[in-house]
């Protein structure tokens, strides 16, 4: 459930270009779309207050607290608090939003010409990287440390850069059939390395085969830890190499509004909802041996965005509900010769989280932060003034 992020920039374009009054590029699309929103976002909650205070019918699709719950329950989540003493953090990352990178590095290497230290991040931009939680992973083996990631370049240190051995390979005659056996030899290639080559046959151990031919004229030897052998073309594309994979994953942190805290404690024993109390009210409770928080009626303070749970002695099991935000959108897109056109990409692209329903609302905030843009105030005051009729139909 989502709103289309090509259909919202199409739309928005075609009423902009509609009388020539100008045109926004991709960038200023996403920067604006982001902005817009979050607007639409932050009203969910004071709508939801707003219609709590009203009566409400109870006709199917007419209940507008059902609908505000519909919407916001896109980003309705929970996650497990960690305990640091004295406090619990709460979880920063839902998961929810995770976007991944894959830089193919082709393994032409030798002595002279080592694999680089420093990688460009193409799919993730450097503010993503920078409010998220990375992650890297090197032909899909995990790396917990020696790397820092500066903008979108990710640079590994201390001599830790994805690096092999080439040894051991026996080369057949340079014909079209040319058939090059590889055999075991000492250890330098991860799992999932990739064996490139126009066939591939034999123990697949090494990972996946796939397509690739080149013209480089020095026979570099590679590493395997079972046999393998090697279909060729022509003598100067029969040569064996591998495809060293880097893997840059960013998990946003998207924690917005605190929910429901939870003392989960596993058996047979109920789950324990804490009750929020502020820091008066907790000198008040700990005053008195009757009144003071228990295992069974926990409390917790919320200060800073971490919560210290009372008795001090639970220090694990606290689930936390909440809401996370949206992600931003993005309008991604390629460009081709001679024209060097926008041509919108979908894989790379990502759609509105909002409810279908806010589809109206936002191309109209769109529209709006659009005539600020190109300087067009008949544009700015209609979408306003249809803004201010959609929140007024909404209220009523």
């Amino acid at each position: 459930m989502a709103i289309n992020v090509n259909t919202v920039y199409q739309t928005v374009l075609l009423i902009l270009n509609k009388e020539q009054r100008g045109y926004m590029t991709p960038v200023e699309f996403n920067k604006i779309g982001a902005q817009a929103q979050l607007e639409i976002f932050e009203t969910y909650f004071d709508s939801l207050n707003q219609q709590l205070r009203i009566p409400q019918t109870n006709t199917d699709y007419a209940d507008r607290v059902l609908n505000l719950d519909e919407k916001l329950s896109i980003f309705k989540t929970s996650g497990s608090a960690v305990y640091t003493n004295p406090s619990f953090n709460l979880p920063v990352a839902s998961g929810a939003t995770t976007i991944t990178d894959v830089i193919d590095v082709p393994l032409f290497i030798n002595a002279a010409n080592p694999l680089p230290t420093s990688y460009t991040i193409n799919n993730i931009t450097a503010s993503q990287l920078a409010n998220s939680i990375p992650t890297v992973s090197v032909n899909g083996i995990l790396r917990s440390s020696n790397f820092n990631i500066t903008g979108n370049t990710l640079t590994f240190l201390n001599g830790t850069a994805p690096q092999f051995s080439f040894t051991n390979v026996q080369v057949g005659a340079t014909t079209a059939s040319t058939t090059l056996v590889v055999n075991a030899g000492a250890s330098g290639l991860a799992g999932s390395s990739l064996l490139v080559g126009a066939n591939v046959s034999g123990a697949q151990t090494v990972g996946t085969p796939t397509v690739f031919s080149t013209t480089n004229t020095v026979p570099y030897t590679v590493v395997l830890s079972s046999s393998q052998t090697f279909t060729g073309g022509a003598a100067a594309q029969n040569l064996l190499t591998f495809t060293n994979k880097i893997t840059v994953s960013s998990t946003v942190n998207d924690f917005y509004r605190l929910g429901t805290v939870r003392y989960v404690t596993g058996g047979n024993k109920p789950i324990q909802e804490l009750e929020r109390v502020t820091r008066s009210e907790l000198y008040h409770l700990l005053s008195s041996n009757l009144t003071k928080p228990t295992t069974t009626y926990p409390v917790y303070t919320y200060e800073n965005n971490q919560l210290t749970v009372y008795p001090t002695t639970i220090q694990s099991g606290i689930e936390v509900d909440y809401i996370r935000k949206p992600a931003d959108p993005k309008w991604n897109f390629t460009t081709t010769a001679p024209s060097y056109q926008y041509i919108y990409n979908a894989s790379t692209s990502v759609n509105f989280e909002l409810h279908p329903a806010d589809q109206t609302e936002l191309i109209l905030k769109t529209l709006l932060y659009a005539g600020v843009i190109i300087e067009d105030p008949q544009i700015v005051q209609l979408a306003a003034q249809q803004v201010q009729q959609e929140n007024i139909n909404q209220q009523r």
